[in-house]
């Protein structure tokens, strides 16, 4: 694929060999150079340590399904037993993940393939990630020196901080192949008026994202709406993409509907994942869109266009609105107000721009600075453009603005801002600042305003930030030295015959990955009943803990000293059994197990 973003330099004299300054040389310099950096703190504690609590989620999904788990379960029988928690995760990811590992099964082992894995996904979807953000650059840059301004958007790219722990090793959960897959439609929909064959793929990129997750749902749906406007706009000489695009994702959505969900799964009212009521506003947005195009044959006005527009977005959102009232409240609405306390509002990912401005506002020119500057620059250079370059502006302004409110309202949000921002910003700078020698000029500003300097100086500027703002106080975050939230942290546990574990809400994933129990707690929205069960245990008087745990069938009870949960435990419920627990005090239905020498890790055994 290198050699198309090479060839983005016009005919001239010939390049110097060697000469560092093409695309692909800086883009595979910058891969390897970031995929080494975000692969060290793997090496040192080995790269299972390196999951977060999703990656782990993951993996016990895909082993799980190579194990032979249907591909329609996604049931996870391990978690809150008996019956299991059906997760909103879909098996878009699960797929290549299996099949990367079967095939290096042979050559390294069922272990070595996992670790292989772990380092290899992530790598090559960076890797994917710079090739699109050049080209993005490359398709956007209208004149001028195209070459410079995709050194710099690749080089802002492998500086956009928050983007870059979706890449690390180990990231195999879902959020780096979104970004991708975002990138992919942003340069796409740019092209949907010139390529018939971009614009379907457009619609398969938009619709293969919302079936991985809906975190990207509200760019997509911005940008869909900039695409119906520039229906509107132009009326014939772009009709016939664009209801190639309206096919493609109404048609893949079903497609992928039917390869994801059991037959009857459509028709339910699932509204935290790619179900009946996101299937009926991305197939009947494609439908729209074609319906639209088919008004325009038979009376070619761009007032006709506008109230067939209005008619089927209004059919459209009555539908929704009427089917599925449920889905206008947040995916978080149904975790009960305990669990929202006690573990919700301290998920540092989760976070609104409110809650890190006062809590860490440090963070705020890493998170929000370059995208808002990005956008701003954007505005410009729209307004400055010459109008055939006009629509390219008019799709991404609304994407990249549509990502900032995402951020807003939860700061993961951010990364997709920062990394999508990146060939924006460079070829808007470019097109605004016409001055010699402007490729050194604009690498320059590249490494100035990146979202990794702009992080720094926020850190730097934390003692006076803090002084002005005076935060509450921080997310307690788990010490690596004595925290046992990783996959050798409850390794000990596998000794163990297998049964029913009650742990803190974080040791879950990792104990399901670690050993071959089930457990009760762990961090996602649909295992309320899990999860409260844990806290009433952990956080009832010892007598009280006795008959949950008795009625729940538990057969060990599990705490970290290190951990925040413990901390919390200790705070909120003095008495409670976990803070008992914690502080040496014996239960007469708990037999302890002395299985961590390094006690980071307690474990006892219920007494039958």
């Amino acid at each position: 694929m290198t050699p198309n973003i090479s060839s983005t330099v016009k005919a001239g004299p010939a390049r110097r060999a060697g000469d560092t300054s093409s695309p692909a040389v800086m883009l595979a310099v910058l891969w390897a150079a970031v995929t080494i950096a975000l692969a060290v703190p793997a090496l040192k504690v080995g790269v299972f340590d390196a999951m977060s609590t999703d990656d782990a989620m993951r993996l016990v999904e895909v082993r799980d399904l190579i194990g032979g788990q249907g591909w329609f379960d996604m049931v996870q029988h391990r978690l809150d037993p008996p019956g299991g928690v059906t997760m909103h995760w879909s098996r878009v990811i699960d797929g290549p993940l299996a099949a990367l590992i079967l095939i290096l099964r042979p050559l390294s082992g069922a272990h070595g393939a996992e670790a292989i894995t772990l380092v290899l996904w992530p790598a090559l979807l960076f890797g994917a990630a710079l090739l699109l953000v050049a080209a993005i650059a490359k398709r956007m840059s209208d004149g001028g020196d195209r070459q410079k301004a995709q050194l710099a958007a690749v080089l802002l790219a492998a500086l956009s901080v928050p983007a870059l722990i979706h890449f690390r090793a180990g990231a195999i959960d879902h959020h780096n192949a979104q970004i991708v897959l975002l990138l992919a439609f942003a340069l796409l929909a740019s092209e949907i008026g010139q390529s018939a064959i971009k614009a379907c793929l457009a619609g398969f990129a938009a619709s293969l994202s919302l079936a991985i997750g809906l975190e990207m749902l509200p760019a997509i749906a911005a940008a869909c709406v900039a695409i119906l406007g520039l229906l509107i706009w132009r009326g014939s000489s772009v009709s016939r993409p664009i209801s190639i695009f309206g096919a493609a994702l109404a048609g893949s959505s079903l497609v992928l509907a039917a390869a994801l969900q059991q037959t009857h799964s459509p028709a339910a009212p699932v509204c935290d994942a790619f179900g009946g009521p996101f299937l009926l506003l991305t197939a009947g947005g494609g439908v729209s869109l074609m319906a639209v195009a088919g008004v325009n044959r038979f009376r070619p006005a761009s007032s006709a266009r506008l109230v067939a527009a209005a008619v089927a977005g209004a059919v459209l959102l009555g539908s929704f609105f009427k089917l599925y009232p449920g889905c206008i409240a947040s995916p978080y609405a149904q975790v009960a107000p305990l669990l929202t306390t006690f573990w919700l509002d301290h998920v540092a990912e989760t976070m609104s721009f409110q809650t890190v401005l006062q809590l860490e506002p440090q963070k705020i020119p890493g998170f929000y600075g370059f995208p808002l500057m990005t956008l701003g620059f954007a505005v410009a250079a729209l307004i400055r453009c010459a109008p055939p370059a006009r629509f390219r502006w008019i799709v991404s302004i609304p994407t990249l603005a549509a990502l900032i409110g995402i951020s807003i309202w939860q700061v993961r949000g951010a990364a997709a801002a920062n990394i999508v921002a990146a060939p924006f910003f460079a070829v808007s700078l470019a097109s605004l600042w016409p001055v010699r020698e402007q490729g050194r000029q604009l690498v320059l500003a590249a490494l100035i305003v990146s979202p990794a300097s702009l992080a720094a100086i926020g850190l730097a500027a934390r003692p006076l930030i803090e002084g002005i703002l005076k935060p509450q106080y921080t997310i307690a975050a788990a010490d690596a030295a004595t925290s046992c939230q990783t996959v050798s942290g409850v390794t000990p546990l596998a000794a163990l015959p297998r049964g029913r574990v009650m742990a803190p809400i974080d040791l879950g994933p990792a104990i399901l990955a670690a050993t071959d129990h089930a457990v009760f707690a762990a961090p996602y929205h649909r295992n309320n009943d899990g999860n409260l069960v844990m806290l009433n245990a952990m956080m009832s008087a010892p007598e009280a803990a006795r008959l949950i745990l008795s009625d729940r069938q538990v057969d060990y009870v599990v705490i970290c000293a290190g951990s925040p949960d413990q901390q919390d435990f200790i705070k909120l419920a003095p008495d409670g059994l976990a803070a008992r627990l914690g502080r040496g005090e014996r239960a007469d239905f708990l037999e302890p197990l002395d299985l961590d020498p390094t006690r980071r890790l307690a474990a006892w055994r219920m007494r039958k």
